[in-house]
């Protein structure tokens, strides 16, 4: 059992050697004739020099291992790739003949020409600093750029110009001709009046939907109170009134005659009681 793991482990080795080797060819690419033997004069593209000079070019320079590489022609080891830490971001994988390519994630910049490292990128009215990170433009200078340094306004116009507007962090000095000054003040005036007659069409459009209104409440309460108004019975009605009250009337005439018959009885009763 364990002679065949070891096994599948050397073939496992083999197939990664090949894998990593097989677009690098060994040996050298230029050499010269030496006594006895030649010598290497630059190594092909992924090669290390392992000696200068022996009986045969091919086993003068030798490939780079996994995650190694030389672009250098008589680099006499492999250097290891580079690993992209957060916020790089990896442009270009390592090779055997070129290092990693890294880049920065969107908000950052490379802090050096190789990237290898990253730092914030500055908007405009910013610079960074060399503290990598960024700061405001001082009074007096500007950017609008995109991650570069401040540069001071301009302290005069061009002859026949005047200052229109003065600078800020993100542009220079404005300037301008009187005729263009001039006509940017009469354009900054004759919105007045457009002004004026919107807020006037207002107030009127205001004051006549308050009218309509108070006249709509005041029609509704009209017609409400016509609706309540008590109204007056007529003849017919009053008739049939008076005939009911009369016999309701007449109903309790019977009820009081036979209470006067009841009580004439009682009083007979007592009488000739006391008589007897």
């Amino acid at each position: 059992m364990q002679l065949i793991q070891l096994r599948l482990c050397h073939v496992l080795l083999i197939i990664t050697t090949l894998y990593t080797t097989e677009a690098v060819t060994p040996g050298c690419e230029a050499w010269k004739a030496s006594n006895p033997g030649v010598c290497c004069i630059q190594c092909r593209p992924g090669n290390h020099l392992v000696t200068d000079c022996g009986p045969d070019h091919r086993t003068l320079c030798r490939p780079c291992g996994p995650n190694t590489y030389a672009n250098h022609p008589m680099a006499t080891y492999c250097q290891r790739c580079t690993q992209c830490i957060d916020p790089q971001v990896q442009v270009k994988p390592c090779n055997s003949s070129a290092n990693t390519v890294c880049g920065c994630k969107p908000g950052f910049r490379c802090g050096n020409q190789q990237c290898t490292y990253c730092v914030d990128e500055c908007t405009k009215g910013q610079e960074p600093t060399d503290e990598r990170d960024c700061r405001k433009c001082p009074d007096g200078t500007f950017n609008d750029q995109i991650h570069s340094a401040c540069k001071p306004w301009r302290e005069s116009c061009p002859k026949g110009e005047k200052i229109l507007a003065r600078g800020n962090e993100f542009s220079d000095i404005t300037c301008a001709t009187e005729i263009e000054i001039s006509s940017s003040a009469s354009d900054d005036y004759s919105i007045y009046p457009v002004i004026g007659f919107f807020t006037g069409s207002c107030v009127l459009m205001t004051i006549i939907i308050l009218l309509l209104w108070f006249t709509f409440r005041r029609t509704r309460n009209k017609i409400q109170s016509k609706g309540t108004k008590p109204t007056t019975p007529t003849q017919g009605e009053l008739t049939i009134m008076m005939v009911e009250r009369e016999e309701a009337c007449s109903f309790h005439q019977p009820e009081q005659e036979q209470g006067g018959s009841s009580d004439s009885i009682n009083t007979q009763d007592s009488e000739t009681k006391l008589i007897v």
